[in-house]
């Protein structure tokens, strides 16, 4: 099924008001003033440029919202849920066919790897289609699509959170999955997640493991590189390993 909504979306229905009032005085002016000759050529220049924003923002409004309706799957019962962070709609931008759309409700499926996009007056949920998305955001976390090549350690094409950008990239992909597990003696269905950390150069991708390990991708500045992990007290243990990486590696381009 695929949705077509024909309205503006919320965000957008403040500025086209401002957009109808400018049309509307711009109306009213050379009546009103009596301007002369050029005063009436800017008016119409101005009216022009009005309507045209106008018409883009429809179109806007009908290119992000042209995709398959999303459909909750979970099975009743299942324990946590399959989005990044929480169920609810979060606030976001998201770079889809070329454009960028900021302060718009999404969310992230990590077991389908899908981006949502909610329209709260009509409660449906859209899946964004992913050949169009470049990325996004949800609060301050950024997310890119990677598409698989022939990288040496190449990773599979979907979303990866990118936590520090460079020549040496540092990603992140969070995934989710079903698993059974026993409580009080009854089988229950439960979402865990799992991260996997990830160095990307132009030539290699790796995952990182230790702070040997993304030192040794880091061609210059090893001293200061060690001296500093050690003064800030970095942990590469798996509950610290991304803010330690990424800490490092933002460290290492300030040099």
């Amino acid at each position: 099924m695929r949705v077509k909504l024909p309205a503006l979306p919320p965000w957008w229905r403040g500025r086209v008001a401002v957009l109808l009032s400018l049309l509307s005085l711009a109306l009213r002016l050379p009546a009103a003033a009596q301007a002369p000759a050029p005063d009436t050529a800017a008016t119409a220049a101005a009216v022009a440029a009005a309507g045209r924003t106008y018409a883009a923002a429809l179109g806007t409004e009908q290119m992000l919202y042209d995709g398959p309706e999303y459909v909750d799957y979970t099975t009743p019962g299942t324990r946590g849920h399959q989005f990044w962070e929480q169920p609810q709609a979060q606030t976001g931008s998201v770079m889809y066919r070329g454009g960028t759309f900021a302060d718009v409700p999404l969310n992230y499926d990590l077991l389908r790897d899908e981006l949502l996009l909610f329209y709260p007056s009509l409660t449906a949920t859209i899946v964004l289609p992913a050949a169009h998305v470049a990325g996004f955001t949800l609060g301050s976390r950024r997310f890119v699509r990677l598409v698989g090549d022939t990288l040496a350690g190449a990773l599979p094409t979907g979303y990866y959170e990118l936590l520090a950008e460079g020549p040496v990239r540092l990603l992140a992909r969070h995934r989710k999955q079903v698993h059974q597990t026993i409580i009080s003696q009854a089988l229950t269905l439960e979402y865990q997640q799992t991260d996997e950390l990830f160095v990307r150069t132009p030539t290699i991708t790796t995952t990182v493991t230790s702070l040997k390990k993304l030192l040794a991708l880091l061609p210059a500045h090893q001293t200061e590189l060690q001296r500093y992990a050690r003064q800030q007290h970095l942990s590469f243990k798996p509950t610290d390993r991304a803010a330690s990486a990424g800490q490092l590696l933002r460290y290492y381009y300030s040099l």
